[in-house]
């Protein structure tokens, strides 16, 4: 199918001037023949859906999420969110995203809620899609869009109502399947070494207890749990010293940061197959290890999936109503291993 981007190209003119054209709008008449003439011998036929979205006023939506401790997550969440966004830049739908540093000090709750009443008292906003540090926060924003009447949808956090459209993992459920599979891995016995952390907002604290769980159900798997202080290498890297020949564990296991545990094995020369080592992050080195054979999995929510699913809802919202996906969107959790493993980039 010809598009108005094919006529622009082969005139060497933007698009905006091929639409102006089409429309006989602001253009000059020796223009608006070529146009006219590149169109009918390229066998253009005009869209009249998607002339009819470009038509409408613009939509602007507002996705306020987290810097997460595992980076590599959020960005690829984000990028999805952009994949969308340049989906539909034709049909005056525009996301803004917003972000709150989880890993800076202070109380970060506040500064998102800082944040949120920044955009929508100085900006328009048609939607708001929000990552709730706490259900404090999560209460306020609703609370306003309802008074506001903005549409509200809250996206991978643990936070969210029930009352809207939600898009992400259950966090919980994702320990589970982190402990199914790694009790798999070890024959349903062995001392398991698993390092935890508390961040502050409650998602490593359910993946943990939804691991603990599941374990609990095999009697002759035992747990050994190190809560860390701070989230650095130097922290991993001295427990395994002072700990892992003396515990000499069958796997080893942290919601945060395996490829810290990977680095160290990798570095210390320890073969890849003496422990089974599983991620739930997805970044660069993580990536790189499960490539290697030093991590054995990832058991993972496709951030890149959740973003694009969360922004392409929002967009059926304004112009698409009954396509729209309303309640809960549970994204669900996928366990790569290094033969199935792809980095999602392109969904559309």
């Amino acid at each position: 199918m010809v598009t108005q981007d094919d006529i622009a190209r082969k005139l060497n003119i933007s698009r905006t001037t091929v639409s102006r054209a089409l429309k006989g709008k602001n253009i000059s008449d020796e223009t608006k023949m070529k146009v006219l003439e590149a169109a009918k011998s390229m066998g253009y036929i005009p869209n009249t859906v998607a002339t009819e979205l470009a038509s409408k006023s613009k939509k602007t939506v507002y996705v306020f999420t987290v810097v997460t401790i595992d980076e590599g997550y959020a960005m690829h969440m984000i990028d999805g969110i952009r994949e969308v966004n340049q989906l539909w830049r034709d049909f005056n739908f525009q996301i803004e995203i917003v972000l709150t540093d989880i890993n800076k000090e202070g109380n970060q709750c506040r500064e998102q809620i800082k944040q949120f009443y920044e955009i929508i008292e100085q900006n328009q906003v048609n939607g708001v899609i929000f990552s709730a540090l706490s259900k404090e926060n999560m209460e306020i924003v609703r609370q306003e869009c309802e008074k506001r009447n903005i549409p509200l949808m809250t996206l991978d956090m643990i936070y969210f109502d029930d009352r809207l459209c939600h898009v992400g993992p259950d966090y919980y459920e994702l320990g589970k399947y982190s402990a199914a599979y790694l009790s798999q891995l070890v024959m349903k016995k062995g001392e398991i070494l698993t390092f935890s952390y508390d961040e502050g907002y409650e998602i490593g604290e359910q993946r943990m207890r939804g691991f603990l769980a599941k374990l609990a159900e095999n009697p002759r798997i035992h747990v050994t749990n190190f809560e860390l202080a701070e989230m650095k290498k130097e922290n991993y890297w001295e427990l395994l010293d002072r700990y892992l020949s003396k515990i000499k564990p069958a796997a080893i296991y942290s919601p945060y940061h395996a490829e810290y545990i990977a680095e160290y094995i990798e570095t210390h020369g320890i073969d890849g197959d003496e422990y089974v080592l599983i991620a739930n992050g997805i970044n660069e080195n993580i990536e790189k290890y499960l490539f290697a054979g030093v991590i054995n999995g990832i058991v993972s929510a496709r951030p890149y999936y959740l973003g694009a699913v969360a922004a392409n809802n929002f967009f059926k919202y304004f112009y698409r109503t009954n396509e729209m996906t309303r309640g809960r969107i549970d994204v669900m959790v996928d366990i790569y291993i290094a033969e199935n493993y792809q980095r999602y980039d392109k969904l559309y």
